[in-house]
Parts: C-alpha cells; structure tokens; sequence
C-alpha cells in the first residue's frame, strides 16, 4: 500500500458533499484498493472489474457489495444490531493510472418504500 491524497464527493438523493483525506492505495492494472479514515470509522473500497466492495468500521458498521446493473445484499450494523441491506448498482466506472484512480458509482440504496439514490466520485493520487 502506498500512501495517497484522497478527494471523495458523495451524493444521497441530490445532496452532495465533498471530503479530503489522505489515505492509501494499491494499483493494479484491473483492480485497485483504497483505504482511508473518516472521523469515527476505517473505510475501505476494492475494486475489480465490474464490482467494488465498500466496508466501513466504526460508530457504524457496513458492507456492500456492489455490481453493475445487479442487486446485491449487503449489511448495515448500528449499535451491535446487525441488518441486511439492499442495493442496485447502475453503473461502476474506474480509471487506473501509474499513480492515480478515477472511479465513479451511481447505485440505489434500497431501504423501506423509496430508494435512496447514491452517486460516489472518488480521485485518489500516491504522493511522490
């Protein structure tokens, strides 16, 4: 793992918000892995091919697994309560560069009646 600055811009149902950090990364021509911290959590994404995995740990717990044009289950923990949690990936898209990742998602987080709209963009680049 080598270390990264990091630039992370989520959006729920229109709502968007943008975070720096820095963090770590692993490159490969196919596949990538990113790790960073949030305030009370460790979160980390792997990539590969037409499927990323998203787990956090901290005040919360959660796992997706995410896979274009598919539902998957995932879960969602919240003070030692463990759920299953649903979602439809629309579209993964990533750029591998010698030292950077582009990666773009739009999927929907299904929870009750209406889904929750995600998009995340992230840019990670090693630092020199």
């Amino acid at each position: 793992m080598k270390k990264c600055d990091l630039t992370i811009t989520t959006t729920a149902d229109g709502v968007e918000n943008s975070i720096t950090r820095k963090g770590e990364i692993e490159l490969f021509v196919t596949s990538a892995t990113v790790r960073y911290t949030e305030e009370n959590a460790a979160v980390c994404i792997r990539l590969e091919g037409e499927r990323a995995v998203i787990e956090r740990q901290g005040d919360y717990s959660m796992r997706l697994e995410l896979e274009s044009g598919r539902r998957r289950f995932g879960t969602l923990g919240i003070n030692g309560a463990e759920g299953e949690i649903e979602t439809f990936t629309e579209r993964i898209q990533y750029s591998i560069g010698k030292d950077s990742l582009l990666l773009s998602m739009r999927y929907d987080l299904l929870v009750g009646d209406e889904p929750q709209k995600m998009k995340i963009r992230l840019f990670a680049k090693i630092h020199e």
